[in-house]
């Protein structure tokens, strides 16, 4: 064999082996959400008169069945305090990603009378694996996209099919909020396989030795 066709069934052999192990590729990208009006924390939490206790659960029910190759969480809320929030998105499978975790020290600054206190403020966070800065190292505005406390790639490869929970927790007393809107972003994933298999079976063809008459 010589060296070009040693070459021409190299590449062949990869499509061949990525078609067999690999399954997914990116395909569009879908958005499902509403707008809730939730208080935080719930007036009915046992805490709620301190200012502290949970949310009621903000649900998203996805109606279709497709896997999961990336997921972007949007939400829009006010806060009197945002180092006070734990969020949390679980999925239908029940996986837990923390999105925010509370006691973040981003979120507590030094005022003009050299006081340290803690930011609030109305405004919208993107949770992204792929944003520039991580929740945990956020600074003023305060409000944008971040990169979530753990990653939101735990939840790649699930079927979005179910029931979405965004949970929050105000963990500290005195401040309140609302949440105002959640929206998950899927990225759909779309089989590979079989695409990767048929350029092999064509690369096999191509570069199979013909038999002179």
């Amino acid at each position: 064999m010589d060296t070009r066709s040693g070459v021409q069934w190299i590449v062949t052999f990869f499509f061949m082996v990525a078609g067999f192990n690999s399954t997914l590729f990116a395909g569009p990208t879908l958005i499902y959400g509403g707008d809730f009006d939730l208080p935080i924390p719930a007036l009915d939490d046992p805490m709620s008169e301190y200012g502290m206790g949970w949310m009621d659960d903000a649900v998203i029910e996805i109606p279709d069945y497709f896997t999961i190759c990336d997921l972007d969480v949007w939400i829009s809320f006010t806060h009197e305090s945002l180092f006070d929030l734990q969020i949390v998105l679980r999925s239908p499978a029940g996986t837990s990603v923390a999105l925010n975790l509370a006691g973040n020290f981003s979120f507590i600054v030094r005022g003009k009378d050299g006081r340290l206190t803690t930011v609030g403020g109305s405004g919208e966070w993107l949770f992204d694996d792929e944003a520039q800065v991580s929740i945990e190292e956020a600074k003023e505005p305060f409000f944008g996209s971040f990169r979530p406390v753990e990653s939101l790639s735990l939840f790649d490869k699930e079927d979005a099919f179910g029931p979405w929970r965004l949970q929050i927790h105000d963990a500290f007393y005195a401040h309140t909020g609302n949440l105002e809107s959640f929206e998950v972003m899927i990225t759909v994933c779309e089989p590979a396989t079989a695409t990767l298999l048929i350029i092999g079976v064509g690369l096999v063809t191509l570069f199979s030795p013909r038999r002179k008459r």
